[in-house]
């Protein structure tokens, strides 16, 4: 675990020969939640997985936060280890920030890729939904959020099979400071649309969906395939939105031959 001056943390998987990867995780996450997926890239790729600002042992910010910011606390990420071009996948909540990175820093991603995660805005009833959950945290009741979501990010199908990872999901969740919720369910709250910026994109995206997503519906994933020629999409049959978990050697698969397919040296 190594931090930018900014007080950024991240972990390093494989060597930094200029071929670069970076995993973004989603809300209640940290870096932790790619341990057994990065190691799958590190042969070949120098993986890199920041804990976005809040969550695991970065700082939440001071004030407002927004996905513009984190995108810009990622690429200090980048600056600080010599990083130009790279590839880029995020889950959910860390799909936004690439979507951020899409939109202001296009010429430094070789390729971005969004995993359980769209371009739209929140909706109106989304948004009720998170001024709730930031009154909650306020309250006191961070263990209501995290016992009622996380079961609800893994297909019901392969709950009782993923126990353990369920519980290991609660478990980093659990860990995340109060403050740095309410920073995420802000930002994610007040995030632009961005349809506009995936279907004018020059560099190929793929799109990860899982058929058995109880947030984000497959129909959600087609919806933004249909903006550009560019854009990928991939189905995982057996999964909800924790498909790197759920069928984790099938995506990485697919995400490897993606990259590989659209490799630039940074």
């Amino acid at each position: 675990m190594d931090q930018t001056k900014t007080g950024i943390f991240f972990k390093t998987y494989g060597e930094n020969r200029g071929h670069a990867l970076l995993l973004l995780h989603g809300y209640l996450e940290s870096s932790e939640i790619w341990n057994d997926f990065a190691v799958l890239f590190s042969d070949e790729y120098f993986v890199v997985c920041p804990d976005i600002p809040g969550h695991g042992l970065s700082a939440a910010p001071a004030g407002n936060c927004s996905m513009e910011q984190m995108a810009e606390d990622i690429i200090s990420v980048c600056d600080h280890l010599g990083i130009g071009g790279f590839h880029v996948a995020g889950h959910s909540m860390g799909g936004y920030v690439t979507m951020a990175l899409l939109d202001q820093y296009a010429e430094r991603l070789d390729s971005a890729s969004l995993i359980h995660s769209t371009c739209f805005a929140d909706s109106e009833e989304k948004k009720i939904n998170r001024d709730r959950e930031i009154e909650l945290v306020r309250n006191g009741k961070k263990e209501l959020i995290i016992n009622t979501n996380i079961p609800r990010l893994y297909a019901t199908d392969n709950l009782d099979q993923m126990k353990d990872k369920v519980e290991n999901s609660k478990n980093i969740a659990s860990r995340t400071p109060d403050a740095g919720i309410i920073a995420a369910l802000q930002a994610m709250k007040t995030r632009p649309d961005r349809s506009d910026v995936l279907a004018a994109t020059r560099i190929p995206v793929l799109l990860v969906g899982g058929k058995k997503d109880n947030l984000i519906p497959f129909e959600k994933m087609e919806e933004m395939k249909t903006l550009s020629p560019r854009i990928n999409l991939i189905s995982l049959e057996k999964s909800g939105h924790m498909g790197f978990i759920e069928e984790k050697e099938l995506a990485a698969g697919e995400l490897r031959r993606f990259i590989d397919s659209n490799f630039e040296c940074s």
